[in-house]
């Protein structure tokens, strides 16, 4: 079973020595939700965010930047925002790019061309690789499923998004449309197991999603994450030398997945 990362509470883009675990990957809790689980179900949200997927799934190469706010809970129960930039390249079936900044300055770099996998934290001048081969879809789910490890908006890179969200999917609600940074956007609203979600999709022809909301609602603080998602390219030719890693060879390697 496909599991979807969007309600899971977003882990730091890739686990180091010095961070545990991105990052800009969404998540919803991966549990199959019963018939006595679910709430009312709005079919134009269904059909607009089927929509979305069916229109990500015809393109053969997509990048995008995703542009990322978390609320880190202290103690005192402040919530202090954490942003990232993160930008995305995805050819398929099995290649992937991931370029992350945090505002701090820390960077790391995400390769997948198809057989290896590799992670380079830049700010920490180490890097991490496992062999894996196969598609991106059984990559994001061989992360997760062994090392707890979410990739950068990872739902949106599945071949069928629409199928990754719907699995945890308790309620939905069409909300009208809304503009997002000068777009007209179908504005939706989910209820999942362990987060309420919000999408804004754009109504037109290019039906791409251009803003993510999630509360974990579970968690302590209920912290918020927030994606705006721009700069959408679809169908364009992409370099496979992008897909390559290059790192340095001063860099030191470590155990793949060490924290």
């Amino acid at each position: 079973m496909r599991n979807s990362s969007f309600a899971k509470t977003p882990t730091l883009f890739i686990q180091t020595a010095a961070v545990a675990a991105l990052a800009l990957f969404l998540g919803l809790y991966s549990s199959l939700v019963s018939a006595q689980q679910t709430g009312p179900m709005d079919d134009k949200a269904m059909q607009v965010l089927q929509g979305m997927s069916d229109y990500l799934a015809k393109a053969d190469t997509v990048s995008f930047r995703a542009r990322t706010f978390f609320d880190e809970v202290r103690q005192s129960g402040i919530k202090i925002k954490a942003a990232r930039e993160n930008k995305i390249l995805l050819k398929r079936p099995g290649s992937f790019y991931a370029e992350s900044v945090a505002e701090n300055g820390a960077a790391r770099t995400v390769w997948f061309d198809g057989s290896t996998f590799t992670v380079w934290n830049r700010h920490a001048n180490q890097y991490m690789a496992l062999d894996f081969k196969g598609t991106t879809d059984a990559l994001i789910d061989h992360l997760d499923d062994k090392y707890g490890i979410n990739l950068p908006v990872a739902d949106l890179l599945f071949s069928n998004v629409g199928e990754a969200f719907k699995e945890s999917i308790i309620s939905s609600e069409y909300l009208g449309e809304r503009m997002v940074q000068g777009v007209r956007c179908h504005h939706l609203s989910f209820e999942s197991t362990g987060a309420d979600w919000q999408i804004w999709i754009e109504a037109d022809a290019t039906p791409l999603p251009r803003r993510f909301v999630v509360t974990y609602v579970n968690d302590k603080g209920e912290p918020q994450f927030m994606a705006q998602l721009d700069q959408w390219s679809l169908g364009e030719d992409i370099d496979a030398n992008l897909f390559r890693a290059a790192v340095p060879e001063h860099v030191k390697k470590t155990e793949f997945g060490a924290r």
